[in-house]
């Protein structure tokens, strides 16, 4: 596949699923995954659509000469040679809700968010003060992203996703490209969140590459070389 004049929807980073208004469900992915790979597919010649949950300003996407492709704010900013566009949001949801937008027009989609798998069924408007007893909350799933998108993904459109997982993790790894209708997966570890490296598999349907222990830049190039040779 020719990324050169090519559209990629990265989604990026975690979500936060608040309870009350100061306290969420969250993970402690940083985004620097999905910043690796939007960086990595602007040098390529790509269009970039960035979907980004709560992460620091310096793991947002970099363009032309460093300055952050976004404030904080939505916006688009014009690469030396292509276009990258920066949604924030919050909640799954909400996540789900932009890369909807965004989905008919990409090319290539790379779920690299790490998403809150619960959140709370109730949200309180008002701050739960802190008791002597213990607290008990409700959960309900949120919204599988890339399942949902995938359902209609056309015969042109790649899907590439990541598995992040604690054990049996080719198996469970095998099992999500196959059941949220992907054609690429990258196998992790909790080592690699929050971290500027970790230990990566690439699966699809004909081949399992172990790539060991990576920077998350490196690890965004095979990703890219993986689009071009193997899908």
């Amino acid at each position: 596949m020719k990324l050169g004049n090519k559209t990629v929807l990265i989604l990026s980073g975690p979500t936060h699923e608040y309870f009350d208004p100061v306290r969420f469900i969250g993970n402690a992915s940083s985004g620097k995954m999905g910043k690796a790979l939007a960086e990595e597919a602007l040098t390529r010649g790509m269009d970039v659509e960035f979907i980004s949950g709560p992460v620091f300003e310096a793991n947002l996407p970099k363009c032309g000469s460093g300055i952050p492709a976004a404030g904080h704010a939505a916006g688009s900013r014009v690469h030396p040679e292509k276009t990258i566009h920066i949604t924030q949001v919050t909640s799954a949801e909400e996540m789900l809700t932009a890369a909807q937008e965004k989905f008919a027009d990409a090319d290539v989609i790379i779920f690299a968010a790490a998403i809150a798998d619960y959140r709370p069924a109730e949200r309180q408007a008002q701050k739960i003060e802190k008791g002597d007893n213990r607290l008990t909350l409700e959960l309900e799933p949120t919204p599988d992203i890339a399942a949902t998108l995938c359902a209609d993904k056309r015969d042109d459109q790649i899907a590439i996703g990541f598995a992040l997982q604690t054990h049996d993790g080719e198996a469970k790894a095998k099992e999500k490209l196959a059941s949220k209708n992907l054609d690429g997966i990258v196998l992790n570890t909790p080592d690699s969140l929050a971290a500027e490296s970790g230990l990566f598999t690439w699966i699809d349907a004909k081949n399992v590459e172990s790539w060991g222990s990576l920077n998350k830049a490196d690890c965004a190039k095979k990703i890219l070389n993986c689009l071009e040779s193997h899908l």
